[in-house]
């Protein structure tokens, strides 16, 4: 009975040991895995980072941060809360992070949370932005890699419009094409340079770069006339509809004068008009003419130029000669060369009131009606002639800005 007894208290002392020890073991029990680790803000010189807070008292955390994944040096924060922040950073880098919670009344700690990648915003250091192509509905520009950033960030926007602006995130590239942008228009783009960790965060420098009135190329050139203003003036006058993108116009006369077209003029002004006046001692003979406009850019890598307008046909209004006859008034105009018909047009003021008298291939008439009356003496009339050329089922004429006038007698 004595031995029974002693067996007995035996294992009541052997469970109480086993109770106590398990009451330890689980009291000293470490923390849980931290999870979701991640940056959450950013400065050239700063990095915050965040996680999920344990659900247990008395925890608290070990933020370490390292140049290197082998954590071979160092900086440690710690904290109860569930961010920290790390100053004194250099910018444009790579750092890594990891955090361990850890019971604060016995030190004990948990496993270290997956290591993350965090960065700091690249230097705001100029990467030489710069235009280097244009077609009519896009534009391509290129600037210098530099240290810091693996990333970018394009904005862009038509002139006079920067409140309807566009972003583009980039990767690690140097150039860039900005598409299905407005015809004839001009467009500003700026540059952000980004340095992108592996957990996909984006640490985003200030602008580096501004590339301010960026062309596309023009597009054909339209409503173009040319004209001069008398039969005896060396100025040919130009004009069109302007193009907003152009930084100037090259212009291309040619004569018709003979059945070949020559090449008369050949020029370019760089100004963003819509009217030239262009001046030569070619331009003093009397001839039929054509003549194209075109609008060009300039870009760094050099000029561009659009689409030839169609050609426009004029010539000058050739010059009149009166002389009264017997039965009505002789009109002798020069010729045009290049002319195939001229169309002679009379009135008894000098402004409005014209009325056709005859179309017909020489250089002379005698004209004895204004409309269905016959000339009256002492009257004065008024004419005006313009010369024509049929290309190949239109005919074009020259100017009619001047006219002639003589009182008719018999």
């Amino acid at each position: 009975m004595r031995e029974a007894w002693k067996h007995l208290k035996l294992c009541v002392l052997l469970a109480m040991c086993v109770l106590f020890l398990g009451a330890g073991v689980k009291a000293q029990a470490a923390p849980a895995q931290v999870q979701g680790v991640e940056q959450t803000r950013d400065s050239s010189g700063s990095v915050t980072v965040s996680w999920d807070v344990l659900v247990a008292d008395g925890i608290n955390y070990k933020i370490e941060l390292s140049a290197d994944r082998a954590f071979s040096s160092v900086r440690t924060n710690q904290t109860n809360g569930s961010q920290t922040n790390f100053y004194g950073l250099s910018s444009g880098k790579k750092y890594y992070v990891r955090v361990t919670a850890y019971e604060n009344s016995t030190d004990t700690y948990g496993i270290p949370s997956k290591v993350i990648e965090v960065v700091t915003r690249p230097e705001s250091e100029k990467h030489n932005l710069r235009q280097t192509a244009a077609g009519t509905t896009s534009i391509s520009v290129k600037w210098d890699k530099k240290p810091g950033a693996n990333a970018y960030r394009m904005d862009y926007y038509k002139v006079g419009a920067s409140n309807v602006k566009k972003s583009v995130y980039l990767k690690d590239v140097q150039s860039f094409t900005a598409k299905n942008l407005s015809k004839n228009a001009e467009y500003c783009f700026q540059l952000y340079p980004i340095l992108k960790s592996a957990n996909d965060y984006l640490a985003i420098g200030d602008r580096t770069d501004t590339l301010s009135y960026c062309p596309v190329l023009p597009g054909k050139v339209e409503e173009v006339t040319a004209s001069f203003s008398s039969p005896s003036t060396k100025y040919f006058d130009l004009s069109w509809d302007r193009c907003d993108s152009a930084d100037g116009y090259q212009y291309e006369v040619y004569s018709l004068a003979s059945k070949k077209a020559k090449k008369l003029l050949n020029g370019k002004k760089e100004f963003n008009g819509s009217a030239q006046t262009i001046s030569s001692n070619k331009l003093a003979k009397a001839q039929f003419l054509k003549v194209r406009v075109r609008a060009y850019v300039r870009l760094g890598t050099g000029t561009k130029y659009g689409t030839w307008s169609g050609w426009t046909y004029t010539a000058k209004q050739p010059e009149i000669k009166i002389s009264n006859v017997k039965g009505g008034q002789k009109v002798v105009w020069t010729k045009v060369s290049g002319a195939e018909s001229y169309t002679l047009y009379i009135s008894t003021k000098r402004e409005t009131g014209y009325k056709k008298v005859k179309t017909l291939s020489k250089n002379s008439l005698t004209v004895k009606k204004c409309g269905k009356s016959s000339l009256k003496v002492g009257k004065n009339y008024y004419y005006t002639i313009v010369a024509n050329k049929k290309i190949g089922k239109k005919t074009y004429h020259g100017c009619k800005t001047h006219c002639y006038s003589r009182p008719y007698y018999k």
